[in-house]
């Protein structure tokens, strides 16, 4: 995400390796693992929301390197001596210059407030309703227990099931089956 936008190559890369990795999931998840991982939600909702300002850093990162004068517009600062470092022109200063990069900075200046604001004033904005809310809906339907709705033969099929899946594949998605 930091060098795409200097070295465009680096996006089908990208793409390729997330292609393999996920092909190489399904196939241990498939074939490997016995059993299902006992995690939860928490590391993907971690992951997501680090996740959520890679886009910060590509835009800035990118509108440094579109702002760049030495490739886009040759300039070149000649050095004397060997020992003297050599002037980029390309400084904080090169901010204010309208070019090819404006658009990237004006992205990411955008994007950055939008981040901040969901960051710090999520309370306030959900109050004034600019955030839709993550309320959980709670539906009764006033269903039955499980086992009391099943007939007894479909509960003897569950049963045969789990007991079959428990014995040869050593996984169980029932808890506590009674035979």
């Amino acid at each position: 995400m930091m060098y795409g936008i200097g070295m465009p190559t680096l996006f089908p890369i990208a793409l390729l390796s997330y292609f393999i990795f996920w092909a190489t999931e399904r196939y241990q998840v498939a074939y490997s693992f016995q059993l299902p991982p006992a995690m939860d939600d928490k590391m993907t909702v971690n992951a997501m929301k680090l996740f959520s300002y890679t886009p910060i850093i590509l835009l800035f990162n990118g509108f440094w390197m579109l702002s760049n004068r030495q490739m886009f517009e040759n300039v070149v600062n000649q050095v004397e001596l060997s020992t003297e470092e050599m002037n980029s022109s390309h400084g904080f200063g090169s901010i204010f210059h309208f070019d090819q990069a404006t658009p990237m900075f004006l992205m990411s200046f955008a994007f950055t407030v939008i981040v901040t604001m969901k960051t710090f004033f999520s309370g306030t904005m959900k109050e004034w309703g600019y955030i839709i809310s993550s309320n959980v809906i709670e539906v009764d339907e006033n269903l039955p227990n499980f086992f009391q709705a099943l007939k007894l033969n479909d509960a003897d099929w569950y049963c045969k099931e789990a007991t079959y899946t428990k014995d040869i594949y050593k996984f169980s998605f029932a808890n506590n089956i009674v035979v």
